[in-house]
Formats: C-alpha cells, structure tokens, sequence
C-alpha cells in the first residue's frame, strides 16, 4: 500500500491539464453513480423502517458520496490517468526515433528478429531494404543542421506513407532507413525499392537562405541495397549484411538503378 501511494504522489509531476480535464469527467461520472445508488438504499431503507422525516434520510444520501469521496476519489484519479500517460509516453519513447517519429534502431532489429524467427515457422519469404538519404553529409555541409534534419523528417513521412501495414520500417544509422517487407520475394522488393527511389526523387523542401535572400529548393535522392532470405537466409546480421553490401555497391555506381542483388 506505502508503494502504491509512493507512485500516485511520484505521478503528480507530471500532471497537465487534460489529465485533470479527464479525472474529473471520470469523477462525476463515478459519483452520479454512487448518489443514485445512495438515493436509492436509503429510500428502501426508509420504507422498510418507516422513517418520517424522509427527507433529511434522502439529503444525507446525496450528501455523503458528494462530501466523503469527491476529494480523494479526484486526486486518485488524476495521479493515475497522468501515471498511465506517462508510462505510455515512456513506452512510445523506448520504440521510436525521436526526431523521424519511426522506429528506431534496437526496436525494429528487434521486430525483424521476431520476423525472421516466424518466416523460419511458416516458411515464407522475408526481404529488406536499407535506404538512405544520398549525399547526406554534402547536404549537412551546405545546407546546415536544420536542413539536414527537415531533410530526414520529410524522406522518413515519404516512405512511411508507401508501405504497407504489415511492413516494418525505421532509422537505421544517421541518414539510413530500413524497411522490412515479410512474405516478399527479392525481386519484388528490388521492384519497390525501384518505386520509392522514384517517390523520393520528387521530393524538395526548402534550403538554406542565400545571402541574396532567396532561398532556393533542395532535392533529395535515395540510394537503396536489397536483401532476402530466399538468397542470404534467415540470419539477422548475414541479411543486414548483404543489404549493406548491396547498398555499398548501389552507392558507388552513382547511377539511379534498381539496387543490385545482395548475394
């Protein structure tokens, strides 16, 4: 019990007002209940033993619930709902990439392990795309940090828009993205991989202002390695690695084909 009130009162600094908003819509709710309940035991009470003066019973009724429990039954409330909410926030926080919004590293490795450990017990086909942001550390260097990261944040919404529900995608490493795509062969990622190079290439977002005031558009192009398991097996790190091969291969040909085989 001495925990628990620890807790509640440890939940109280991190309060905001839609918890408070909550609490007490939750709180009156809870109370009309129990007045109504109140109302209705004294009335049978009353006409059990006959009790005149009926309305000073029923008073007392509606009294009660409303002076006794209000107090402490809100501030239960709050602490818990803000307690809850946090520990949501606290979850969302540990899953995804605080600047992107999509997963992040250790929780989508973790999401593909478990893919992989399924694909094995079901037999199908899991393939993976690396992508990542060509010529990043030229963009940072012309552009600026802000750029940069306005540049992640927009490539990152381009490809979570795309996919499909059941894809798995997150940042990888700086500029780089994976997506994984279960019960997908390899020629079929290669033919995504070849459509959301196209997707990205249609992308601009505004660059750094020039000292003439103009601030000119800034392209963004992606550089994409391919891998699956019906070539590299069902080996986390063999497949992160033939899709970093791939991708090292894709990168040095500077040229916008479709990613060239992992194995």
């Amino acid at each position: 019990m001495a925990s628990l009130f620890h807790v509640i009162a440890t939940a109280s600094h991190h309060l905001r007002q839609a918890d408070r908003t909550i609490a007490l819509k939750g709180t009156a709710a809870f109370l009309m209940a129990a007045t109504l309940v109140s109302v209705i035991l004294t009335g049978i009470a009353v006409l059990i033993v006959g009790e005149r003066d009926w309305l000073s019973a029923l008073v007392l009724a509606v009294a009660l619930p409303l002076i006794l429990i209000t107090p402490l039954l809100y501030l239960f409330a709050t602490r818990l709902i803000a307690l809850d909410r946090h520990n949501r926030e606290l979850q969302q926080a540990a899953r995804e990439d605080h600047l992107t919004g999509v997963f992040n590293r250790p929780h989508l490795l973790g999401m593909l392990e478990r893919e992989l450990a399924l694909s094995q017990r079901h037999n199908y086909n899991v393939s993976v795309l690396l992508i990542e942001i060509a010529d990043f550390s030229q963009l940072l260097d012309e552009q600026g940090r802000s750029v940069g990261e306005q540049a992640l944040r927009l490539f990152a919404d381009c490809i979570a828009e795309k996919i499909r529900e059941s894809d798995l995608f997150g940042r990888f490493d700086g500029a780089q993205f994976l997506l994984v795509l279960p019960h997908t062969s390899f020629e079929d990622a290669t033919r995504m991989g070849e459509g959301l190079r196209a997707i990205v290439a249609t992308l601009k977002l505004d660059g750094r202002i020039q000292d003439d005031g103009t601030r000119p558009f800034v392209s963004v192009a992606a550089k994409i390695g391919a891998a699956s398991t019906e070539n590299s097996g069902r080996n986390l790190n063999t497949l992160l690695n033939e899709a970093d091969y791939s991708l090292y291969q894709n990168r040095n040909e500077r040229r916008d084909k479709p990613p060239a085989a992992g194995a």
